[in-house]
């Protein structure tokens, strides 16, 4: 059985690209507790927060929370401790995509004028 700093540690190594910062950003806290949570200084996640940063890193809850069961949800399987959750590997935001989904249809295309118009922006001045 790992620590929950030790299965942080993996889950950092598996998705380099993703950063404490952004894990702090999914579960709405502040980077500190995150440091915490790697430090080992914090032995045990808050309910929302294992959630939160399980769908994030896209394993199950109870893997990153216990360090038991199966690490991995697959693509289009259900994490069960996460049933509204799917994990979604090419979501590219470190906003919750569960959370994106229960948008209105408005704010859906709202959102997508918001990032088409950055994507063309940022485009434009060579920096995409």
């Amino acid at each position: 059985m790992t620590t929950l700093a030790e299965r942080l540690e993996i889950l950092f190594r598996e998705k380099p690209d993703a950063k404490p910062a952004d894990l702090a950003r999914a579960c709405r806290i502040k980077p500190p507790s995150v440091s915490g949570w790697m430090s080992g200084k914090t032995k045990q996640l808050e309910a929302t927060n294992a959630i939160r940063a399980a769908a994030f890193f896209g394993v199950h809850t109870w893997w990153l929370a216990t360090g038991e069961g199966p690490m991995w949800v697959k693509e289009g399987q259900r994490d069960p401790q996460q049933p509204d959750v799917v994990a979604n590997p090419a979501w590219p935001f470190t906003a919750p995509f569960p959370e994106y989904s229960q948008l209105s249809a408005g704010d859906k295309r709202a959102l997508d004028r918001v990032v088409s118009g950055f994507i063309q922006g940022a485009s434009e001045r060579g920096t995409a």
